[in-house]
């Protein structure tokens, strides 16, 4: 059985403006289902992986069926619900219990607005929607940091070295702590040393760890802008180096403790659920990073959208 109800479209009815709207004997109305982190954002669920730069949302929402005439709960009906967009998923969790109510999920891997629509005949819903961007990733991720060196602290006397015109530390240029081994370091003056090249490969200690470039004649070096990341430059309180098949490259995410940060980086320890967030140059800062006590730590992280 149906019901045409009619409604005026304004506070101020002109010729036309009265609408039918017909209503089915059940109605059903739909809201979205709190996540363990008591908020209604989607998850990202912990089997999930990035697919072409995309994470996967998934959120779980209730369907109410009640019957329009009385109010009555409605049990044991089934329930279809389509999204506007062909590559979202649904799955429907049962029929609605003795309160009326069952639960569906929606998975997409797009962010931006969606309309889910019941099309099950004879249960009258209006359209619900919803917008995905932040989402909570289900899973902790351990946190560690990352730094490149300091010249300011590094004490060997001063020497040329290839690529460069002014003298530096022979220990931050050709030690296994200084910028051969990290890459890049930040000279006394404030600029960044870049390692250039590397001939000849590392001189070893007695117990076989490398101390020293074998050559330094075949060692070379160019200034840079910046700390330079997978995806671009790095920079202190805003770079971390990420496993992208969890989070996607460039991706912003938010810390638990930590703050905001972006996917500018990887390396290849940094995998699965580790986040290693860039502290910038020198001992210093290490320092401070690890009195704060976040290092080795699980915090929660909520993705905040690609870039």
């Amino acid at each position: 059985m149906t019901e045409t109800i009619i409604a005026t479209a304004n506070t101020n009815p002109v010729s036309g403006s009265e609408v039918k709207i017909t209503v089915n004997d059940i109605v059903c109305s739909i809201k979205i289902e709190k996540n363990k982190f008591s908020d209604t954002l989607p998850v990202i669920p912990s089997n999930a992986r990035v697919r072409n730069g995309k994470i996967l949302y998934r959120l779980n929402l209730k369907a109410c069926l009640t019957m329009h005439s009385s109010g009555a709960k409605v049990s044991d009906h089934s329930l279809s619900i389509k999204s506007n967009r062909p590559a979202d998923s649904i799955i429907i969790h049962g029929k609605s219990d003795a309160n009326g109510e069952l639960i569906f999920t929606l998975e997409t891997r797009d962010s931006g607005a969606v309309e889910l629509n019941v099309t099950t005949s004879g249960v009258t819903s209006p359209t619900f929607k919803i917008s995905f961007k932040d989402a909570w990733y289900e899973e902790l991720f351990l946190i560690t940091g990352y730094n490149v060196c300091d010249e300011n602290d590094f004490s060997g006397p001063l020497v040329a070295a290839n690529g460069l015109q002014e003298k530096h530390k022979e220990d931050f240029l050709f030690s296994a702590r200084g910028v051969p081994m990290q890459g890049t370091g930040k000279d006394s003056d404030g600029r960044y040393i870049a390692l250039a090249q590397l001939l000849g490969g590392w001189h070893r200690n007695s117990r076989g760890a490398p101390d020293r470039v074998a050559s330094q004649t075949g060692t070379s070096f160019r200034h840079v802008q910046s700390v330079q990341g997978k995806y671009g430059p790095v920079t202190e309180n805003h770079s971390i180096a990420v496993d992208t098949s969890i989070i996607p490259a460039r991706a912003k995410v938010n810390i638990e403790g930590v703050g905001t940060r972006y996917a500018d980086d990887k390396g290849s320890a940094i995998q699965n659920y580790h986040i290693d967030n860039f502290l910038g140059a020198g001992a210093a800062v290490v320092k401070a990073w690890m009195l704060g006590g976040v290092n080795g730590t699980r915090r929660q992280v909520k993705y905040l959208g690609a870039e």
